[in-house]
């Protein structure tokens, strides 16, 4: 099966494709940093962007990161603002008539993200999207744009960390005490994350292919004798070469297997949710939601 034509038919809200926010850490004066990158995130991961200068910044003590910078005031909500430079390892960030506030929703929380300056929104193609490898930390993807390099965040990665998240705690369920007959396909390019729900599936007794995009999934199904083989497939929806949209729609509408599919996403904004339920996903729950998850797990899998 061509891959290729499957992504130019998963066209639907953009599902073969991505908008990033792209903006800068440090300013072009910073010349002791050496190179200086685009940074950017995924447009469906940001709620509003505000002017630095317009907003008090509070320091408070609530608060242990070292990179935070405190807390403003958003039209009667109080949200945590955090130094994204500091957080990836350069000085700390004064903010100035450039800087701006990107404030991102993830996992159902919601935070303040100081940079130097926006750059602009760049459209990208899901295979202009590579993966960043699985040694690299706070990112967790990569691409160009105006022939610069260009890092997408882990913001996933930031929030746990604010949160005090142990994934490996996190992981820690009972087995159900039965056997199942059907494996798992699971499918997201966060290695962190792969290495979460393998063990939550292993704990729980059920056997699984883990892979780091939708190619996998696809690719597996593409034998006919594997379609008997399958209980449920748990996807992310934003990956770097098939997505989870293209997953969704290549096993729902092109090979139109009765196979359910659960969206694993961190983006639990309205937009996510509807996108993934157009194309006929069964199920939407948000990442590291052990409970959710094993809901999910019990309620879609199909013997």
């Amino acid at each position: 099966m061509d891959l290729n034509i499957i992504d130019k038919t998963a066209n639907l809200s953009k599902n073969n494709s991505m908008s990033l926010m792209v903006f800068k850490l440090v300013g072009h004066q910073d010349e002791q940093f050496g190179v200086n990158p685009f940074y950017a995130m995924n447009i469906f991961k940001i709620k509003e962007v505000l002017n630095a200068s317009e907003y008090k910044i509070t320091k408070t003590t609530m608060n242990a990161a070292d990179y935070y910078k405190g807390v403003i005031e958003v039209r009667g909500d109080y949200i945590n603002v955090y130094d994204t430079a500091q957080w990836f390892g350069h000085q700390i960030h004064h903010a100035n008539e450039r800087s701006v506030i990107v404030i991102s929703e993830v996992n159902n929380q919601t935070i303040g993200l100081l940079v130097a300056y926006i750059h602009g929104v760049a459209e990208k193609d899901w295979k202009e999207i590579q993966s960043s490898g699985e040694n690299s930390q706070k990112i967790v993807s990569q691409t160009r744009v105006e022939d610069e390099l260009c890092l997408i965040m882990d913001v996933e990665q930031m929030i746990a960390e604010i949160t005090g998240t142990d994934l490996e705690k996190e992981a820690k369920v009972k087995s159900l005490g039965e056997s199942f007959s059907k494996i798992i396909l699971f499918a997201d390019d966060q290695g962190s994350i792969r290495g979460y729900v393998k063990a939550v599936l292993e704990n729980l007794g059920f056997e699984h292919q883990i892979y780091e995009d939708g190619s996998g999934i696809i690719q597996f199904l593409e034998s006919k004798e594997n379609h008997k083989k399958v209980g449920l497939i748990i996807t992310d929806l934003e990956m770097p070469n098939v997505s989870g949209h293209t997953v969704i729609r290549t096993v729902k509408e092109v090979m139109r297997l009765d196979i359910p599919v659960v969206v694993h996403s961190s983006m639990t904004v309205g937009d996510s949710v509807r996108q993934a339920n157009q194309l006929g996903a069964d199920g939407f729950i948000g990442k590291i939601d052990t409970a959710e998850l094993v809901k999910a797990i019990k309620q879609y899998y199909k013997a």
